[in-house]
């Protein structure tokens, strides 16, 4: 077993921690996907998923395998998600971890394929993100474009954290993470990423909910949308979305021409 904390140049993974939902423009949310966390390590056009654990599960997770080809250097963070009955399942996902022979797993994934959830990218072409800010780094995540790539989707970002909290709520996910946007990646840092545990029960104020497009089994989407009731917002990835933050800019990342700085 190989220790995660030297993984891709002794970059260790962050790790959220139990908290009240922040509210603030300092904060941007996600869905937690309830799934299994990831590194996705590719070198030298060869993709290693490893766990928090630092146990090498790439056999497990064939479908994953296209990230090669368009990202020949890149370390991603993110989760591989499992839908049961159009949820996400841990137990499915722990199915899959027990199937070590690579025919079992290549079988399975053509019947159930799993999606991974990208949420940060650590390093692309050789290049240490982890000093960059998040918003930078999810900048960076956005113009690879990797909704495009089979079973690889970038998981969305949204602004309104007590509206995302509420519509989880509605729709029976686990809750929603927080993550400060100016911060660093930092392993020892503390309050920068927090797990919100979606409540029970409805808040005692109205709030209006952000309904979550969730992946389908057999695909998917191209982007999960955002939609508020009332009113629908646009795509959270979109540039109209995106344009007063500067967050997840649109366009293929590429190595020869000339990009914006500070992007990666």
């Amino acid at each position: 077993m190989q220790d995660v904390g030297v993984l891709g140049a002794g970059i260790r993974p962050m790790q959220p921690v139990p908290g009240r939902l922040p509210v603030g423009a300092e904060w941007s949310y996600e869905v937690d996907w309830s799934g299994i966390r990831l590194l996705a390590d590719v070198e030298d056009g060869t993709l290693c998923l490893r766990t928090l654990e630092g146990d090498d599960v790439t056999a497990r997770f064939p479908e994953f395998a296209p990230l090669a080809d368009v990202v020949p250097d890149g370390l991603f963070d993110g989760e591989a998600v499992l839908l049961d009955a159009g949820q996400p399942s841990s137990l499915a996902l722990f199915d899959r971890l027990r199937r070590a022979d690579p025919r079992k797993a290549r079988t399975l994934a053509r019947a159930r394929p799993a999606i991974l959830m990208v949420y940060d990218v650590l390093r692309l072409y050789g290049v240490p993100l982890t000093a960059r800010p998040l918003d930078e780094r999810r900048a960076t995540l956005g113009r690879l474009n990797l909704d495009e790539v089979g079973r690889i989707q970038v998981s969305p970002v949204y602004d309104d954290g007590p509206a995302l909290l509420a519509g989880v709520r509605e729709q029976g996910l686990p809750g929603v993470m927080a993550r400060r946007r100016d911060t660093p990646h930092d392993p020892d840092a503390e309050g920068d990423w927090l797990r919100v545990v979606a409540p029970a029960e409805a808040p005692t104020a109205p709030t209006a909910a952000t309904a979550v497009d969730l992946p389908t089994a057999e695909q998917p989407p191209a982007g999960p949308a955002l939609s508020a009731l009332p009113p629908k917002p646009p795509h959270p990835l979109s540039a109209s979305s995106v344009a007063p933050s500067g967050k997840v800019p649109r366009g293929r990342h590429s190595r020869g021409g000339e990009e914006p700085p500070g992007l990666w």
